[in-house]
């Protein structure tokens, strides 16, 4: 990760002015090419797409990142929302995200009804396609590839950002008719993951999810977090997990 960190800062120093964003890129770069998590939605930086193109390209040159990391483009927006992962380990997911409904209408959050479900599956695995049949004209191209996620303008952002990233557990709200959600004043369990500290650094999670607190011991969600802790715990992440109510949830 430090090599990450110490190309970016050469690369970045007239962009990014920020020593902290230029190591929570570099963190989240390591953590995709690690396989540590699936997808990193690039929210930090102020950099435009074909400028993150780029940056892999010398990252790749450099042999400090897998060629098989992507740019995708979330939906048709070219200046967009977009994110990094790596070609193979997203198209090759087996395991599916249980899916939250938190929409403004519910009294208390509950596990989403099976035709939202079916929408979401249908939508990862058509990316998975996108993304194997890009893997394999890998080696006709020169530089990062970049793959656009066909997403319907009314397809809830929140829970695709969250399959992208690859989180165990994602939320879902019906974004017909309110941007709002049932989160406000719900006791959740929040779950992170990082790199175990060296030294005297701190921990900085580069995994971050939620669950409200009543639905821990739905079977599903129990599944999902099971495989998650076992996960980490094979890639020697340390995990941290605290309750946290707020009073005001923005997605």
């Amino acid at each position: 990760m430090k090599d990450i960190y110490r190309h970016l800062s050469r690369c970045l120093r007239t962009k990014v002015r920020a020593k902290g964003k230029i190591k929570e890129i570099a963190l989240q770069l390591h953590a995709i090419d690690k396989g540590f998590k699936l997808g990193f939605l690039w929210d930090v930086g102020c950099l435009a797409m074909d400028e993150v193109r780029q940056l892999l390209d010398t990252l790749k040159e450099a042999n400090l990142v897998r060629h098989t990391l992507v740019v995708v483009q979330l939906g048709p927006e070219s200046g967009g929302d977009f994110g990094v992962c790596d070609i193979h380990r997203f198209a090759g997911q087996q395991s599916r995200s249980v899916v939250i409904d938190v929409s403004a209408a519910l009294p208390t959050p509950t596990l989403a009804d099976q035709s939202v479900v079916a929408i979401f599956d249908e939508l990862t695995a058509r990316m998975q396609t996108q993304l194997s049949i890009a893997g394999g004209q890998e080696s006709l191209q020169k530089s990062t590839r970049t793959v656009r996620w066909q997403l319907d303008e009314t397809v809830c952002r929140t829970t695709v950002y969250g399959l992208f990233i690859g989180y165990p557990v994602v939320y879902w709200y019906d974004t017909k008719t309110t941007q709002e959600n049932c989160l406000s004043q719900v006791p959740l369990v929040v779950f992170q993951a990082g790199l175990r500290p060296q030294g005297q650094e701190s921990f900085t999670p580069f995994i971050s999810f939620s669950v409200p607190a009543k639905l821990l011991n739905q079977p599903a969600v129990k599944i999902a977090l099971r495989w998650w802790e076992e996960f980490t715990n094979e890639t020697n992440l340390q995990r941290v997990t605290f309750s946290k109510v707020f009073t005001n949830v923005i997605m």
